[in-house]
C-alpha cells in the first residue's frame, strides 16, 4: 500500500470513455482518489481494442482504468438516471467526455448534478469546444493532429503525412485535466471554489507546438517538416550508419565544436554556412551531407562510443521493444506488474519510490453491487435494478459477456 495519497478523501465520478479522460481519472486514482468508472452495458468502447489482455478488456483499457472501481450502468433508462443522482451525493470532482450537450440532455450535466452538490468540480472533456462550430466535430487523436497542423509538421519532405504515434494529444490532455483537479483542489482548500473546467483536444494539440505556432500566426507560413530533427538547431538529427541508425543532438555551439573535434574537421569552424547555430538551422542539409561524409566508413557502435567520450548527446536508434528492456528503462523501474500485465508507472518517484495502482483496471461492473450498497441501495433494490438492465455486475455477467450487444 503507498503512503503518497494526496487526493484520499476527494471522489470522483469519472464518464469518460476511450483515453484522454480515463488516462487523467487514472492519474487522479493513483494518487489516491476514489475513482468510480461509469460504463455503459456493452462496456468503454477502449476494452475491445486489440490487442486484448485475456478476460474483459484490452491493454489499453488495462493502463488507463487502473486503480480504479467500475461499475455499469444504463444512463438511457430513468432508472439508470436515477442511480447517476446518488452517484452525484457528496462528490467531489464529475469528469465526462459526452459530445457537448449530451449531458445535459440524458439528465447528468452539471446544472442537475449542482443541484445535489453544490460544490462539485464538473469537468467537461471535448474534441473542439462547445461553441457553434466546435461542438458539432468529432475528436479522436488523429484527427486533431490533423486538423492542429501536427500532422503537416511530421516526416520527410516528399514523403506521405504521418501522425505522431503515440496518442500525444489524448495523452497529453489527460495529463492537463489532471494538473488542473490537483489545482483546483489545492485552491479550494484554500477558500476559493473552481465551479466547472473544460478541456478541448485541440487546446492540447496548440499547447503542444506553441512556439511553432505563435510563429506561425505572426509570419503565416507552415513549419517546414522536421524529419528526424528539429528546425531550430543543427545537427540535430538522425544518421544512418553502419550496424544501426544514431540520433547526435549539439543544439548549442559548445557542443557543436566538441562534434568537429570528434569528427576531426576543423575546416567545418571556419565554414560561414555554419558559424552560428542559427546559420546551421538555415543550411541544415548541407550540414547534414558533411557530416554524414564523415561517418561514413565506420559503424555506429564506434561513433557513439567517440561522442559520448567527449560529452555530445547521441543515442542509438531503438525500437521500442529494445528500449522497453533497455538498463535505463530497468533503472527507473518504468514497468511494474499488476494482474499479469505489465504496465508502464506514471513518471513521477517520490521519495525514491514509484507511485503505483492500488488495483487493476476493473472487470466490467466489477464493483456495481459495492457502489451501490454504499450509495444507500438495498438488496432488493439492486437485485430489481439488474432485473432491468439499468445495472450489469461482473458476478452475474462474467468475462464472456463484454463483446455482447448492449
Amino acid at each position: 500500500m503507498q503512503s503518497f495519497r494526496p487526493l484520499d478523501g476527494v471522489r470522483v465520478i469519472d464518464f469518460s470513455t476511450n483515453m484522454a479522460g480515463p488516462f487523467a481519472a487514472m492519474i487522479l486514482a493513483q494518487l489516491g482518489a476514489d475513482v468510480i468508472k461509469v460504463e455503459p452495458p456493452g462496456g468503454d468502447d477502449a476494452r475491445h481494442w486489440p490487442p486484448q489482455q485475456g478476460g474483459d478488456g484490452s491493454i489499453v483499457h488495462a493502463h488507463m482504468n487502473a486503480g480504479k472501481r467500475g461499475i455499469v450502468l444504463d444512463l438511457v433508462q430513468p432508472g439508470g438516471r436515477a442511480v447517476a443522482l446518488r452517484l452525484f451525493e457528496g462528490v467531489d470532482v464529475v469528469l465526462q467526455s459526452m459530445r457537448p450537450g449530451v449531458a445535459d440532455r440524458i439528465g447528468i450535466g452539471e446544472e442537475t448534478c449542482r443541484s445535489v452538490s453544490p460544490d462539485v468540480l464538473y469537468y467537461n472533456l471535448n474534441a473542439f469546444g462547445a461553441g457553434p462550430e466546435g461542438r458539432a466535430l468529432p475528436g479522436y487523436d488523429p484527427l486533431v493532429q490533423a486538423f492542429s497542423g501536427i500532422m503537416r509538421m511530421n516526416g520527410h519532405d516528399d514523403t506521405p503525412l504521418a501522425r505522431c504515434a503515440p496518442s500525444v494529444i489524448d495523452l497529453g490532455t489527460g495529463q492537463w485535466i489532471a494538473m488542473a483537479v490537483l489545482a483546483a483542489t489545492l485552491s479550494r482548500h484554500r477558500g476559493h471554489t473552481v465551479r466547472s473546467m473544460e478541456t478541448a483536444l485541440v487546446d492540447t494539440a496548440f499547447s503542444l507546438v506553441p512556439y511553432q505556432a505563435t510563429t506561425a500566426h505572426i509570419t503565416g507560413q507552415r513549419p517546414k517538416r522536421a524529419g528526424s530533427g528539429n528546425p531550430i538547431a543543427a545537427p540535430y538529427q538522425v544518421y544512418a550508419l553502419e550496424g544501426g541508425d544514431m540520433m547526435l543532438a549539439a543544439p548549442s555551439q559548445r557542443l557543436w565544436e566538441r562534434v568537429v573535434t570528434v569528427l576531426g574537421a576543423p575546416e567545418l569552424l571556419s565554414d560561414e554556412r555554419f558559424r552560428t547555430v542559427a546559420a546551421r538551422s538555415r543550411n541544415s542539409v548541407a550540414l547534414d551531407d558533411s557530416i554524414g561524409a564523415r561517418l561514413a566508413g565506420t559503424d555506429m557502435a564506434t561513433w557513439i562510443a567517440r561522442f559520448r567520450a567527449a560529452g555530445v548527446p547521441v543515442t542509438p536508434v531503438f525500437g521500442l521493444e529494445e528500449a522497453i528492456h533497455s538498463t535505463a528503462a530497468v533503472e527507473r523501474k518504468t514497468v511494474h506488474e499488476l494482474d499479469g500485465v505489465p504496465l508502464v508507472r506514471l513518471p513521477w518517484l517520490v521519495d525514491g519510490a514509484p507511485v503505483l495502482p492500488e488495483r487493476p483496471a476493473p472487470h466490467l461492473g466489477e464493483h456495481t453491487m459495492e457502489v451501490l450498497a454504499e450509495l444507500g441501495f438495498s438488496e432488493t433494490e439492486r437485485d430489481e435494478l439488474s432485473r432491468a438492465g439499468v445495472i450489469r455486475d461482473y458476478a452475474t455477467v462474467g468475462n464472456a459477456d463484454v463483446n455482447a450487444p448492449a
